[in-house]
């Protein structure tokens, strides 16, 4: 006889058999109860959590013939036995990932209103759901929303979001949730008794970790853990090729540390030793999840770090840069899957957040900013030539005089906009200036000098106008003139 995996041994033939879903268990056995039931029902949530289990179920508990108390099916009678095997005529699976045509639903629809041949009703579980066409989803809209009184539909699918909003309305929808760790710990724990296995409760753990809430998943690494004989923890890990806890912590370390050495390094001795670096990325990601949630909910979320050194990391890292990190793992753990070369790829991503350390926190930009505005110093600029000011402008100090003084205020107006460099303003002046006789120059000087916190240097320059002669010498003159045919008949002065 062929061996039977532990997923369809240990497989639930009764409601009170369901491990984790109590909220869906206990919704339908009082539908059937009460007779309200309704003719359309959608399973919606992760693999491996029951869906299509409890919608065999169901159909039992529509056909058995010796219904138990709480409407559990017996198992016993010719109709439970036939549904259990596969062979009920009136319970049929439909693929809809391989039946998702249009032709495959028309066939389903005519046979609707046929009685069923031995059962009490007929019912159609479609898994897959979303798998459907949009053709064939509107084809069945109708009979989903009346079907003839005998006739059920029930509904899988991983990805509800997929299925048009016309099915959704019209189904009862069941969310089926993600088994906790300990109630699978649990179950595991039950089959190897059943099955006469030893094995440590923290395997078990591990196991049922690695399944992230599907009772399914679990009971295949189980299946697998046994072929191997592992018993510990630490079999697993080398058995099956899963990485220690100390690997993931050190990649997390050096992650913290941003020490490029470091990380080149381990990835070449990760290479060396041919792990999957898809597997070691993903595992780097859970436990910066858990870092991350640690440092935003310290109050409700608590992590056990046991090596100082990554303990000490934890605590002076920012929460934003821990977000940051796991952006990054996040996205290129998606490159890491589809490209040729994993190795390059996961050195890139190694490299590019240990050269985080070289960008500065914006925290720590807003800190200076608070600095400055408070001290009221400036913020210095770096140019090609010499250090500016920017936040004491010439625009804001003609603001300020303006509110003082309307005369002082029309006097600068009239003057060039001086060079306000790091240690000195520079102020151009022309020779024949009439500012250079005003009685208002010493005030002005004070004023300017007062407001910027620097000395005010006044240049004079003297110079002479050119002649109509000299600028037609000029040789951008001469070959803008030659180009258009130009003459030059007369020269406008601007104000400057």
């Amino acid at each position: 006889m062929s061996y039977l995996v532990l997923a369809r041994k240990y497989r639930p033939q009764k409601f009170s058999e369901v491990v984790g879903q109590t909220h869906v268990v206990k919704t339908l056995i009082n539908a059937l109860k009460l007779g309200k039931l309704t003719h359309a029902l959608l399973f919606s949530g992760i693999k491996g959590t029951g869906k299509t289990t409890i919608a065999r179920i169901v159909a039992k508990a529509l056909n058995c013939l010796n219904l138990q108390e709480g409407y559990e099916p017996c198992n016993e009678c010719q109709n439970c036995q036939e549904i259990n095997k596969g062979i009920f005529v009136d319970v049929l699976e439909i693929d809809a990932a391989s039946n998702r045509g249009i032709d495959q639903v028309r066939e389903l629809i005519e046979n609707l209103k046929y009685a069923p041949a031995k059962g009490k009703a007929k019912v159609y579980i479609i898994d897959e759901a979303h798998m459907l066409t949009k053709e064939a989803a509107n084809a069945l809209l109708k009979s989903l929303e009346e079907p003839p009184p005998h006739v059920y539909f029930i509904l899988a699918t991983t990805e509800p979001n997929r299925l048009p909003p016309t099915i959704l309305s019209r189904c009862q929808r069941y969310d089926f949730r993600r088994l906790d760790l300990r109630t699978m710990v649990q179950f595991l724990r039950y089959v190897c008794e059943r099955e006469n296995y030893k094995i440590e409760t923290s395997a078990l753990e591990l196991i049922a970790k690695e399944a992230q809430g599907s009772m399914r998943d679990a009971l295949s690494l189980l299946d697998q853990a046994m072929a191997y004989g592992v018993q510990t923890k630490e079999d697993i890990q080398s058995s099956l090729g899963w990485h220690e806890d100390a690997l993931v912590e050190e990649v997390v370390q050096i992650l913290l540390e941003k020490d490029l050495k470091k990380a080149l390094t381990l990835s070449k001795n990760l290479y060396e030793r041919g792990l999957d670096l898809i597997y070691l990325m993903e595992k780097v990601v859970e436990y910066l999840r858990n870092l991350f949630f640690a440092k935003a909910l310290p109050g409700e979320t608590t992590i056990n770090l046991e090596n100082p050194e990554l303990k000490e990391l934890f605590v002076t890292t920012s929460q934003e840069e821990l977000l940051l990190i796991l952006q990054t793992l996040l996205r290129d753990l998606e490159l890491l899957k589809k490209t040729p070369y994993p190795q390059l790829q996961f050195e890139l991503t190694l490299a590019k957040i240990c050269e985080y350390k070289k960008l500065i926190p914006i925290r720590e930009i807003l800190q200076k900013l608070e600095e400055f505005a408070t001290s009221g110093e400036a913020i210095l600029i770096p140019q090609p030539s010499e250090v500016k000011i920017t936040q004491k402008s010439w625009e804001n100090f003609l603001e300020k005089i303006k509110e003082e003084s309307s005369t002082l205020h029309t006097l600068l107006l009239s003057l060039p906009e001086p060079e306000i460099h790091s240690q000195e303003i520079i102020l151009k002046l022309k020779g024949e200036e009439e500012f250079l006789k005003s009685t208002y120059l010493p005030l002005l000087k004070e004023k300017i000098e007062s407001y910027f916190g620097k000395p005010l240097k006044v240049i004079v320059e003297n110079y002479k106008r050119s002649t109509l002669d000299e600028v037609k010498e000029r040789p951008e003159v001469k070959l803008i003139a030659q180009t258009f045919s130009a003459k030059i008949v007369n020269i406008q002065y601007t104000k400057e």
